[in-house]
């Protein structure tokens, strides 16, 4: 053992090129198992820990759940825990919402509430607010003080007509960042005020509870315990609602695991492919090595001892530098991601504040632990084809082995007729006699870069394909977008039915000249909406499209399943169902006649419409109406202005100006809302952003480390050929020629790369877009080449090897062609 050790300890040295660059490959993947899963552990461990702070602790609750059913559900055997909750109604204020609900004391503390001062309500006057809430009702007070609260009570599946009261300020709980953001509260009221105001067929409660689990239970068998007990009680799937984020915050999430492990699988194969490839690339330089030493005694084992050595000393200084790297660059990548967000995303702020109280630790030491397995294991597995090869070389095999290029020669001597020789001598010819002289390693480097470019442009074409741009293209048509705001069920504004809307329709001709007459505006499109209902929707409202000639193109182009034309579609009585009803309502199909209830002005009417074809179109395109006509069609099923949304299309894609006088313009009614494209754009470009850096700089990495496999490759020809080289030299190879010499063989490698890298991954590509986009991922819709990825890959490679080239013809040149001809294998 000690023998083995010293000798691959002057292995080291004597290859100490080669070991630097397979230190750095080391370095590089051991950074990545390190950063990557540390940085993702880090996202999770802190959105678990925000989860734990500020999110209920009720693992799910059960809605519209009736008095008698609330008496039965405790006594189930797998119930730990349970509160009522039952929402009473809404308080009637200006550009607010306040909610009024009971919650019993289980309940308040299921939600993690907790009272600043005072009582929870007891008496049917009593209530529990905010500061919040009293500044959005224009009144102040303290505990025991009178305040004057108008409101509006559910009832008949809506609210009714307001009422007007006075509580007494039993308690105050504190306004949370995004009550104060979003101006959504909830008051407390009793249970006597709750039996007051609303009869006791209507009251609904929510049924919170916990389940009874061990610590490490998996979330998937907390879910089915919770859909089992909702089957044993009659509850349907739609009343179900898991607290997802909670379970996953306290319980092992199956998919996580997975994950993290696919992530590490990546890494680890690069790491393998690419040191395998660089100790393979150099084993024939070292067959006289292994063969002298087998024929001195050393055995088979004593060999593969002295490369596993040899590799594992090297893995000894690289992995601890690569941890080193790591731990400093993760607490300043996460450290960035935090600071990137922290104005605009409540979590992320209550995240930094949690981990500046260090209340969730960003290292453990069970990464450091994994990192350095998974590393080890790396190059163990690099070094296990090398190590065989290097144990099965016998002594004769060394002994009459001369070079790769006279091993070479040998071989075609004794293949008659199939030398292929040169009158003259060219560079070209001179590279190409290297390259294929020692194909299998040329083929090796090649297909082990080419793997790394293949997952690169998968995942570029994926991140090419989520763009912020055509995600808000595809959230809103046009770049501001104004549209009725409309209630069901609101007894105190029975003019915010769409029944009611319709008789004096507020997107009517004088606003649309209105706006087309504002500086900056190039036109105005305008889409319908017709209220239906039918058997088939389960009760649902659904609403009909009516789309307007100038997006005739659009329409019929979105069909992907059957025919239309528009034409067809004016007949008021053909339709064209979006694919996204169908996740809805999979029974429906082409041909399917629907009998449908239209809600009209004047009431309600019945209508035969028949499915002609299923179609793939944006929400900005519909509007979340899901059932799509011509828009002459549409008028046809009403006899009101039915205009729902006005896309309003801009010489700029966002002008403040231009924003201001349309708010104006539509401030004067509470039945129009309005929102711009430049909002949309600005979250997917924020939410695209942190995640698209993060993969190319994973991807960049990678990159690295597939690089080393050619500076490997280009290194060891020059280092075997340095005698050829001087011969060459002495009998008039120039300085240029040695160097275009070297740029020609680099240009193969990289043009091979390229070649599987682009070709296979661009043909890879095109599958998994259409897996992103028929999952819903980062709102993807339409193909794009990553032609940006592939233009900087096929650069940077070109540019290295020719770096490397120049690099490496330098170096040659530095010695006198004296050295170069004595130089010896």
């Amino acid at each position: 053992m000690k023998m083995t050790t010293r000798i691959a300890y002057e292995n080291m040295k004597y290859h100490k090129n080669k070991n630097i660059i397979i230190g750095i490959t080391i370095i590089l993947v051991t950074l990545l198992l390190f950063l990557i899963p540390t940085i993702g552990k880090n996202m999770i461990d802190g959105q678990f820990a925000v989860v734990k702070e500020i999110y209920p602790t009720w693992h799910a609750l059960y809605r519209d759940v009736d008095e008698k059913t609330v008496e039965k559900l405790p006594a189930h055997h797998n119930i730990a825990v349970h509160g009522l909750r039952s929402d009473a109604g809404y308080m009637v204020v200006n550009d607010a919402k306040i909610a009024m609900i009971y919650l019993d004391d289980e309940g308040f503390s299921l939600y993690r509430m907790k009272l600043s001062e005072g009582k929870l309500p007891e008496k049917e006057d009593e209530i529990v607010v905010s500061a919040g809430i009293l500044k959005e009702l224009g009144q102040e007070g303290t505990i025991g003080d009178t305040i004057m609260v108008p409101y509006q009570i559910l009832q008949d599946g809506g609210l009714g007509l307001a009422e007007e009261r006075e509580f007494i300020i039993s308690g105050f709980v504190e306004d949370s960042h995004s009550n104060v953001n979003e101006k959504a509260y909830s008051a407390f009221v009793s249970k006597e005020f709750l039996k007051k105001e609303i009869t006791e067929d209507q009251i609904s409660y929510r049924f919170l509870f916990q389940v009874k689990g061990k610590k490490n239970a998996l979330t998937d068998d907390m879910e089915n315990t919770i859909n089992s007990i909702a089957k044993q009680f009659s509850i349907s799937e739609n009343n179900i609602r898991i607290n997802k984020e909670y379970l996953m915050a306290n319980y092992v999430d199956p998919v996580i695991v997975p994950a993290i492990t696919g992530i590490i699988l990546i890494i680890a194969l690069a790491g393998v492919i690419t040191i395998f490839s660089i100790y393979y690339v150099g084993m024939t330089e070292r067959i006289q090595e292994f063969g002298k030493l087998k024929a001195i005694g050393a055995t088979k084992r004593q060999i593969r001892q002295i490369v596993l050595i040899e590799g594992l000393g090297v893995a000894l200084f690289a992995i601890p530098t690569g941890l080193m790297i790591g731990t400093i660059l993760s607490k300043t990548v996460f450290s960035g991601f935090l600071s990137y967000y922290e104005n605009e995303n409540s979590m992320i702020l209550t995240m930094k504040q949690l981990l500046e109280n260090n209340q969730f630790s960003l290292y453990h030491w069970w990464f450091y632990l994994l990192t350095i397995s998974v590393a080890l294991l790396t190059v163990y597995l690099s070094l296990w084809r090398p190590m065989k090869i290097a144990s099965g070389i016998s002594e004769i095999e060394a002994i009459r082995y001369h070079s790769p290029q006279a091993k070479h020669k040998n071989k075609r001597r004794k293949a008659k007729g199939k030398r292929k020789s040169y009158s003259n001598v060219t560079v070209p010819r001179l590279s190409y006699i290297y390259l294929f002289a020692n194909k299998k390693n040329s083929i090796i480097t090649i297909v082990s870069m080419g793997i790394t470019g293949v997952f690169l442009m998968v995942v570029a074409t994926v991140l090419s394909c989520a763009n912020p741009r055509e995600s808000a293209n595809n959230s809103v048509l046009g770049q501001y977008e104004i549209s009725i705001h409309m209630e069901t069920g609101n007894k105190e504004h029975p003019e915010r039915e769409w029944s009611s809307i319709i008789r004096d329709n507020p997107l009517n001709d004088r606003l649309k000249e209105k706006i087309e007459a504002i500086d900056g505006i190039k036109s105005v499109s305008s889409f319908g909406f017709v209220r239906v209902s039918a058997q088939v929707f389960e009760g649902e409202a659904e609403g009909i499209c009516g789309v307007p000639e100038e997006y005739e193109k659009e329409l019929v182009e979105g069909i992907i399943e059957g025919e239309a034309t528009y034409e067809d579609l004016k007949s008021g009585d053909k339709v064209i169902v979006d694919r996204n009803l169908l996740h809805w309502y999979p029974g429906i199909q082409i041909g399917d006649t629907l009998n449908v209830t239209i809600e009209d002005g004047n009431g309600s009417r019945n209508k035969k419409v028949e499915i002609m074809a299923i179609g793939d179109y944006s929400i900005g395109f519909t509007n979340s109406n899901y059932l799509l006509m011509a828009e002459e069609g549409a008028k046809k099923l009403s006899t009101y202005n039915i205009n729902e949304v006005y896309h309003i299309f801009a010489t700029k894609d966002y002008d403040k100006n231009t924003e201001d006088v349309l708010k104006e313009l539509i401030a004067s009614s509470d039945r129009l809302q309005m929102q711009t494209w430049k909002e949309r754009y600005d979250e997917w470009k924020s939410a695209l952003a942190v995640t698209s850096g993060a993969s190319y700089a994973f991807l960049g990495i990678l990159g690295v480390i597939c690089v080393m496999n050619m500076i490997n490759t280009m290194i060891h020809s020059v280092h075997v050929r340095k005698k050829e080289i001087g011969m060459m030299q002495a009998i008039g190879m120039t300085d240029r020629q040695l160097v275009k010499m070297l740029h020609q063989e680099g240009l193969f490698y990289t043009m091979g790369t390229l070649v599987l890298s682009l070709g296979l991954g661009s043909i890879l590509g095109y599958p998994v877009f259409l897996w992103a986009r028929n999952n819903g991922m980062f709102n993807i819709s339409d193909y794009h080449y990553p032609i940006m990825a592939a233009v900087i890959v096929s650069v940077v490679m070109i540019f290295i090897q020719l770096i490397l080239a120049a690099i490496l013809g330098k170096s040659v040149r530095k010695k006198s062609l004296i050295d170069k001809i004595r130089f010896s294998e």
